[in-house]
C-alpha cells in the first residue's frame, strides 16, 4: 500500500491537483498561502493537463501508424510472395540466382560443416612386432572430432582406410614384419575430412622412427 499522498496515475494525479488548488484557493489566510503561488501552481496544472492531452494524442496516432504498417506490409508480402512462387516454379533459375535474392528458407540447407584442422605431431613406433603405435595431436579440434589413420602398405602408391578413432592414439596390430608402412591421419566432422597430418613411417627392421 502506497504511503505517499499523492496518487501516482495520471488521471488521478490531474483529480488530486485540481482538487488541491479549488480547495486552497478558498482557504489561502487560513492556509498560510499566497495567491501568486497558487497562481503558479495553476499554471503548472494546465501545463500538465497540455502534455497529458498531447501524449494521448500522439499514442492514438502512433497506434494508427502502427496499424497502417501492418496493413502496407501485409499487401507488399502478399505481392512478393506471388512473384516469388512463380520464380521457384521456372525451372532452370539457377540456385546462385535464388541466393542472391534471398529467397531460401533459413536452415533448409544443412550447413556444410567446418573444416577440421590438419592432425600434428603424429608419430608411429614398433612396440611389438607387426604392432605399431600411432600417436597426434587434435590441435583444436574439438572432442567430438573423429580421426580417420589412412596408411600406404609396402609397394603400393594408394592411401588405404586403416580405422577411425576419437582418440589420438592407436596400436596397429597384424601388420608383416619388415614391411614398410607410411601413415598419415585425418580429423573428420561429419563427412567433411580436413587435410592430412605429417606423415609417420615405421618398419619393423629398423628402431623406431620418429615423424618424416
Amino acid at each position: 500500500m502506497s504511503t505517499d499522498y499523492i496518487p501516482k496515475p495520471d488521471p488521478n494525479f490531474q483529480d488530486w491537483l485540481g482538487n488541491f488548488i479549488t480547495v486552497a484557493n478558498a482557504n489561502l489566510v487560513a492556509l498560510g498561502l499566497l495567491s501568486t503561488e497558487m497562481t503558479q501552481l495553476s499554471t503548472d496544472k494546465s501545463d500538465f493537463d497540455t502534455a497529458i492531452t498531447d501524449n494521448e494524442t500522439k499514442r492514438a496516432a502512433a497506434k494508427a501508424a502502427t496499424e497502417r504498417k501492418k496493413v502496407v506490409r501485409g499487401t507488399a508480402e502478399t505481392y512478393a510472395r506471388a512473384l516469388v512462387k512463380r520464380i521457384q516454379a521456372k525451372v532452370g533459375v539457377p540456385t546462385e540466382l535464388k541466393a542472391q535474392l534471398q529467397i531460401t528458407v533459413p536452415g533448409s540447407t544443412p550447413p556444410t560443416p567446418p573444416i577440421p584442422f590438419p592432425p600434428m605431431d603424429l608419430v608411429a613406433n614398433v612396440v611389438g612386432s607387426g604392432t605399431y603405435e600411432l600417436t597426434w595431436k587434435r590441435n583444436g579440434n574439438s572432442t567430438n572430432t573423429l580421426f580417420a589413420i589412412e596408411a600406404i602398405i609396402g609397394g603400393s602408391h594408394d592411401w588405404v582406410g586403416v580405422i577411425t578413432t576419437s582418440k589420438t592414439s592407436y596400436i596397429h596390430q597384424g601388420n608383416i614384419p619388415g614391411v614398410k608402412i607410411i601413415y598419415q591421419v585425418r580429423a573428420q566432422k561429419g563427412t567433411t575430412f580436413g587435410p592430412p597430418s605429417n606423415i609417420a613411417v615405421v618398419n619393423d627392421s629398423t628402431v623406431p622412427v620418429s615423424p618424416v
